[in-house]
């Protein structure tokens, strides 16, 4: 039975607490939180309250260790817990830089970490990617996604790491459209370059980083697709991937999967946090422990470089990038 902390003690880490506790050869047996007045949620759940990481790292009880914190404790967080032998699962995104994700790959037992793309498992994108393997729409002509989401002045100002670019690494792309953008990857095959913009439409006075981002994306295979994210809607709606194929088109949308009009299937609905957030980390947490299954650094390369890519290519007004390491 392995012994998990929780690292973080945000909004998603309550999921990966619910899916620890499902687990059958896992046990939650801390949490982690600089914040003192997360007292109470060690005792709710009787387990154990660290105010430091340091001290996690050093306990030979934990077996494993869950990163859900801001964005720049990632990198160094991931580094510490493998030098002291510990089993890893980390939030997205992995880290923050181009720089950081390469040396990342070097790191000893990188191979081990578990990267939470939980969104591959929904019941909607597995029987999508069967259409796609089995050619049962002919061969994809193109794709394009859409995330229209709301994110406030409040929601920022409820931790000092949010939006700015040296600790988030970036706004609606790196936070929340990453999933999207991995999906685009992940179905359709590897990204080849981008062309992208990036805007601040509605949180100028409190966000440095972009609330929308468009992008025009070339795969290896050649095929086009195009990809929106906005925080500026408003308000928190379904993500949508549209496949186009020489026989019709596949579309994700409300947690369904209709092909060519009609459903074919449904989502699981989330029990813990959001329905839009899918409901798939108990799942992705339970093969990682009970079945040694589990998305890679190697996994998630091609998304994570095409998520620096899309930041280079704004920063340089929409010229094509490649993805490279």
């Amino acid at each position: 039975m392995e012994k998990v902390c929780v690292v973080g003690c945000g909004a998603i880490s309550k999921v990966h607490i619910e899916a620890i506790k499902n687990c059958k050869n896992a046990v939650l047996y801390g949490l982690c939180d600089i914040d003192e007045n997360k007292n109470e949620i060690a005792i709710d759940n009787s387990v154990k309250l660290y105010n430091d990481f340091e001290d996690v790292i050093k306990d030979n009880e934990i077996d494993a260790v869950h990163i859900c914190t801001p964005h720049y404790l990632h990198f160094e967080m991931i580094k510490k817990s493998l030098k002291h032998g510990k089993k890893v699962v980390c939030e997205k995104p992995a880290v923050m830089t181009k720089e950081q994700f390469t040396e990342l790959q070097n790191i000893k037992g990188i191979e081990n970490v578990c990267f939470v793309m939980q969104n591959r498992l929904n019941r909607s994108v597995k029987e999508l990617k069967k259409i796609i393997e089995n050619k049962s729409l002919g061969k994809i002509t193109g794709i394009n996604t859409t995330l229209f989401w709301r994110r406030t002045k409040e929601y920022y100002n409820s931790g000092k790491w949010r939006g700015k670019w040296a600790t988030e690494g970036g706004g609606v792309l790196i936070n929340q459209a990453i999933h999207t953008l991995d999906l685009m990857s992940y179905l359709v095959g590897e990204i080849k370059s981008v062309k992208t913009n990036m805007t601040n439409f509605s949180l100028e006075d409190c966000i440095e980083v972009e609330d929308t981002c468009v992008s025009y994306i070339m795969f290896q295979n050649d095929l086009k697709g195009i990809f929106f994210a906005t925080n500026a809607n408003a308000e928190n709606d379904d993500v949508e991937i549209s496949v186009y194929f020489e026989k019709g088109t596949a579309k994700c949308v409300f947690g369904k999967l209709f092909v060519n009009g009609n459903e074919l299937c449904e989502n699981e609905k989330a029990i813990v946090g959001k329905n839009y957030w899918g409901n798939m980390h108990e799942k992705l947490i339970s093969d990682y422990y009970e079945n040694n299954k589990y998305f890679n650094v190697y996994e998630i390369e091609n998304s994570m470089y095409a998520v620096f890519a899309m930041y280079e290519s704004a920063k340089q007004n929409g010229k094509e990038i490649f993805v490279e390491k």
